[in-house]
């Protein structure tokens, strides 16, 4: 799958997450330390809004509101969701040059390795979500390589500054799922 392709799956699986929200759910515990269902969705948001900025120059949160959980999504949960990753899509799909450096919060990096943050990014927040909320979520083969790869970069070099928890021992056998939110400092067990 391309870049894009696997953008646009882990968003649809987000949009869907977000929609089966009821109004309680927003108060629920995340795996997320202090944060609740409404502040991981309104960083999985500005998440999204920051590195859209990055592509298309409109504008995000700064560093500090993409991690400060403060709520995005007002009384419009899904729709705030929806408008972000249409922006998304249509910031993506404007790279001509996917080895072109683009700014993101986290730095200067060719398009393609942001890109593949930010679905990362949705991909675990995803999991995180759905995990708040009792449902499941499994990652395709083509998602767990991409989380794969990214992760064993990304993760390792944010967890000093407190991004990511500890990796999470898990024994052999687990799912690819399990494996990857685990390196991320999610229990999933």
């Amino acid at each position: 799958m391309s870049s894009l392709e696997l953008l646009h799956q882990a968003d649809r699986r987000l949009v869907t997450l977000v929609a089966e929200l009821s109004s309680a759910d927003l108060d629920v515990p995340s795996p997320c330390a202090d944060w609740n269902v409404r502040s991981l969705v309104s960083h999985t948001i500005a998440s999204i809004d920051a590195f859209s900025a990055a592509v298309d120059g409109a504008g995000g949160p700064t560093e500090q509101e993409l991690f400060s959980g403060t709520d995005i999504l007002g009384s419009d949960p899904l729709g705030v969701t929806e408008r972000a990753v249409a922006r998304s899509h249509r910031a993506w799909a404007s790279i001509i040059d996917w080895e072109k450096p683009v700014t993101t919060v986290i730095g200067a990096m060719p398009a393609v390795s942001a890109v593949g943050i930010i679905t990362y990014s949705t991909l675990i927040h995803s999991w995180d979500l759905a995990t708040a909320v009792g449902a499941e979520v499994e990652f395709t083969d083509s998602e767990a390589s991409l989380a794969e790869a990214v992760g064993a970069q990304l993760v390792p070099s944010l967890r000093p500054s407190g991004l990511f928890g500890a990796e999470v021992e898990v024994g052999p056998g687990v799912s690819p799922t399990a494996r990857l939110v685990a390196l991320a400092g999610r229990n999933p067990l």
